[in-house]
């Protein structure tokens, strides 16, 4: 219990100390501050579960160690905004699938068409998940599959539904 407490006292000592350098380093890598915020709040999460512990909160060491965390947390992010961007979005707010390039928008007739490309399997997932705004959790209960089933079948009918809008030109 006393190592626990030690633990979360050098969490805190390093979050009053590096919290603002660290939202400049992920902002400087992001330029978005939700996002490095975000950044931020996983770079914590990543110190408290590996229990880094230092001699001191403002040592060389720690501070390097900790502007390491924040720069690999920011660029994660980066790169997962990156390969996001590329794909086929099936938005839930207006229930449309729009191309990234925003050159494309397609109608709710226009996503049926293209969901009818999809195996039975797949368009109950997509049905379920953007058409209903189910949770993972509750498609996986109303399909009787696992929720990593899910999260896989739900990724390859977005990359079929692209192969599909390939074909048709919208690339």
């Amino acid at each position: 219990m006393q190592m626990a407490r030690k633990q979360v006292r050098f969490i805190e000592a390093c979050y009053r100390l590096y919290e603002q350098k660290m939202f400049y380093v992920a902002y400087s890598i992001l330029h978005d501050e939700g996002k490095a915020e975000d950044a931020v709040q996983d770079a914590f999460l990543k110190l408290m579960k590996h229990e880094v512990q230092f001699d001191r909160a403002d040592s060389d060491d720690c501070k390097r160690y900790i502007i390491t965390v924040i720069r690999n947390a920011a660029i994660t992010i980066y790169n997962k905004t990156k390969r996001e961007s590329e794909y086929v979005y099936l938005t839930d707010k207006d229930e449309r699938v729009e191309a990234v390039s925003d050159e494309h928008f397609f109608t709710d007739v226009d996503i049926k068409s293209i969901m009818n490309c999809l195996p039975e399997k797949y368009y109950q997932v997509v049905e379920c998940l953007v058409i209903h705004d189910y949770s993972t959790k509750e498609t996986a209960a109303r399909l009787d599959i696992t929720e990593a089933n899910v999260r896989k079948r739900y990724e390859r009918a977005k990359q079929m539904m692209r192969d599909y809008l390939g074909g048709l030109g919208y690339e």
